[in-house]
């Protein structure tokens, strides 16, 4: 398996259902860990998300539906910003 590349300015989605398909946008990489800015609610809130939560598709490796962590968006899929 590939390992997946995680850098500044990526978007990323919420795969959990409940989280109403909350985005998240990579400010800066350090170790293990990814600075991001929520965006599409309200004002941006900058928190720090590990990047083993953070995935290049909504599903695993043996085909099932993501729910925890965050999917990698397409750039088709990125609103405009």
């Amino acid at each position: 398996m590939s390992e997946h590349q995680v850098t500044p300015g990526q978007t990323y989605e919420a795969c959990h259902p409940g989280d109403g398909k909350r985005r998240i946008r990579i400010i800066t990489v350090h170790g293990n860990r990814a600075e991001v800015d929520t965006i599409d609610r309200g004002p941006a809130r900058r928190r720090s998300v590990l990047l083993n939560n953070l995935h290049p598709a909504g599903t695993t490796a043996t085909g099932r539906i993501r729910r925890t962590g965050y999917r990698l968006l397409d750039p088709a899929e990125r609103s405009t910003q």
